[in-house]
């Protein structure tokens, strides 16, 4: 994925949303944490620890906001307003996509994820 027109900023909030995706089926999946990572490498942090504390933080919120399909979209609409340009949306909505199906397997709950996000994305 090529993120060289993002922010840190909005790279932070595609590690929330590819995290938040992670939680979708119930099924921490390595390949998904790898993609996750990935991003995450490319943003510019202090200290090893504040990005390993910014990745803990993002389980954390991820977890919070898996609760209940209010809970997610609130979230996602958040997570939606770091991306003004319909280009990013799309390439972030893609980068979601190509993580949920990376185990070869979309499940009910991550095909309803990409709804919401499609919709909050106005896609």
């Amino acid at each position: 994925m090529e993120l060289g027109e993002f922010t840190d900023r909005q790279k932070m909030a595609l590690v929330d949303l590819l995290v938040l995706g992670m939680y979708a089926d119930g099924n921490l999946d390595l390949t998904e944490d790898e993609i996750a990572r990935g991003v995450l490498a490319t943003i510019q942090f202090s200290s090893e620890g504040e990005r390993q504390r910014f990745f803990d933080a993002s389980f954390a919120r991820a977890r919070k906001h898996n609760a209940s399909a209010e809970a997610a979209r609130s979230y996602i609409a958040g997570i939606a307003g770091n991306f003004t340009m319909p280009a990013q949306r799309r390439q972030v909505y893609n980068a979601l996509e190509e993580s949920l199906t990376s185990d070869k397997n979309l499940a009910e709950q991550e095909c309803k994820l990409l709804v919401v996000v499609a919709e909050e994305f106005g896609l």
